[in-house]
């Protein structure tokens, strides 16, 4: 996932890198996993309590505790919506078209696409992707209709968007098209609509999150609960014919193409074995086990930073109805 080309994008895009990050982990985590997410490193992490082992058919329903201390996937794609919006209306008023196709369709497919990623903490966990896609991820919520880049747009128009000129000084002090810049241009002046401007708060609770989810999924990994599992499901692979030590090496076959359009008809076997054998070995419920009660711990060891986080998160759900009332609609022509 590359990083947005132009400077004032990039709070907004490390928020939601540091969400998702949050949610996701494996291979995903390692890709996402932001730089303000290590910080100094923290105090040996409290021993992990049991927690009771479900059998589940997916891990689309789990939530491990630490999601209660992230905004929910709705609020975060609500959130990043209006920031859109904003903006839109904010260079509207200098005259400029931006995000033409934006619509509120964008907050229901990026839920549905984050909650894949989330559903695949494990690898892969649905039957029907499975059968459909193999481990090929779903397309981007975007398709054609995505917001514009950035870079594409026109001087005049970055320099609004950003609040800085192409030399990099600030715009605040100098009319564009005799109308003052704001602050940190249209994308400052969103940030601080949608996030009360307070957008560093949230930033460092998610980083924080983040960390203490990328913690514990680590320390999971070296458990000897998933080890024995990891085993009994590559024990079932081998009985159908496929040779991986865990889950993580059947999705990282080399031999999948997963940038082509269409997944090949030995990578659909495979995904559907894989998640068969999951299932007769619940996989799934024992990793999420292991997981939580390692997350239980990290909360037990930052219970007063996170609460705060709770508070804040609750605070910014709470102004979407208002703010969804005021902008979910294109701007009217200047």
């Amino acid at each position: 996932m590359a990083e947005p080309p132009v400077n004032t994008e990039r709070a907004a895009f490390r928020r939601r890198t540091a969400w998702l990050t949050a949610l996701s982990a494996g291979a995903l985590t390692a890709t996402l996993l932001v730089s303000g997410c290590g910080g100094e490193p923290s105090r040996p992490p409290a021993a992990p309590g049991p927690v009771a082992t479900p059998t589940p058919a997916t891990t689309a329903n789990l939530r491990l505790p630490l999601n209660a201390y992230l905004p929910s996937p709705e609020d975060q794609a609500t959130g990043e919506y209006l920031v859109y919006r904003v903006q839109q209306h904010c260079m509207r008023g200098f005259g400029f078209r931006y995000l033409p196709h934006l619509s509120s369709d964008y907050i229901a497919t990026t839920v549905a696409t984050w909650r894949e990623y989330e559903s695949r903490r494990y690898g892969i966990s649905d039957r029907a992707i499975a059968a459909e896609r193999g481990y090929h991820l779903g397309e981007d919520p975007g398709g054609t209709r995505a917001p514009q880049i950035a870079n594409a747009l026109s001087l005049p128009e970055r320099e609004v968007l950003s609040g800085r000129k192409a030399d990099g000084r600030e715009s605040s002090s100098t009319p564009v098209r005799g109308r003052p810049v704001p602050r940190g241009g249209c994308a400052g002046q969103a940030e601080r609509t949608v996030y009360a401007d307070d957008a560093e708060t949230a930033q460092r609770g998610n980083d924080l999150v983040a960390r203490l989810r990328h913690e514990a999924f680590e320390r999971s990994r070296s458990d000897p609960r998933l080890a024995a599992v990891n085993r009994t499901w590559s024990s079932c692979m081998r009985g159908k014919g496929f040779t991986y030590r865990d889950p993580g090496a059947a999705l990282e076959d080399p031999r999948w193409d997963l940038r082509s359009a269409r997944p090949s008809r030995t990578e659909v076997a495979v995904a559907t074995a894989d998640i068969s054998c999951k299932l007769r070995v619940n996989l799934l419920g024992v990793n999420f086990a292991v997981e939580a009660e390692y997350e239980n711990a990290a909360i037990n060891d930052h219970t007063p930073e996170l609460e705060k986080v709770r508070t804040h998160n609750a605070s910014d759900a709470a102004r979407l109805p208002r703010l969804m009332h005021r902008y979910d609609r294109p701007p009217r022509p200047s």
